[in-house]
C-alpha cells in the first residue's frame, strides 16, 4: 500500500536551499527526501531518526557555576551553523 503525498510550496532562504542542494548532490539524494527527513527528525515525527534536542538533555552532575568566557557563545554558533536545535 502506497504512502499519500501532499505537494506544497515553501519559501526558504536562498542560503538554506543552496546548502540543501549541495548536500543532495554530495549524497546523491533528492531534495524532498533530505527536507522530509530533517523535518521528521527535528519535529520528532515517527520513531526512526528522532534525536533529542539539547534542551532535553539532563546534566550528569551539577558543578560550580563559572563566568561565561565566550566558549558557550561559540558553541551555540557552531550548533546553529550545523542546524541543531538547543
Amino acid at each position: 500500500m502506497g504512502m499519500c503525498v501532499m505537494k506544497t510550496t515553501l519559501d526558504l532562504p536562498d542560503d538554506l536551499m543552496r546548502e540543501i542542494r549541495i548536500l543532495a548532490a554530495k549524497e546523491g539524494r533528492k531534495l524532498k527526501d533530505i527536507i522530509s527527513e530533517s523535518l521528521r527528525r527535528d519535529l520528532r515525527i515517527g520513531e526512526k531518526g528522532a534525536r533529542p534536542s539539547l534542551r532535553d538533555l539532563v546534566p550528569l552532575s551539577v558543578g560550580k557555576v563559572r563566568e561565561n568566557d565566550g566558549s558557550e557563545d561559540r558553541m551555540e554558533e557552531m550548533l546553529n551553523d550545523r542546524g541543531h536545535r538547543y
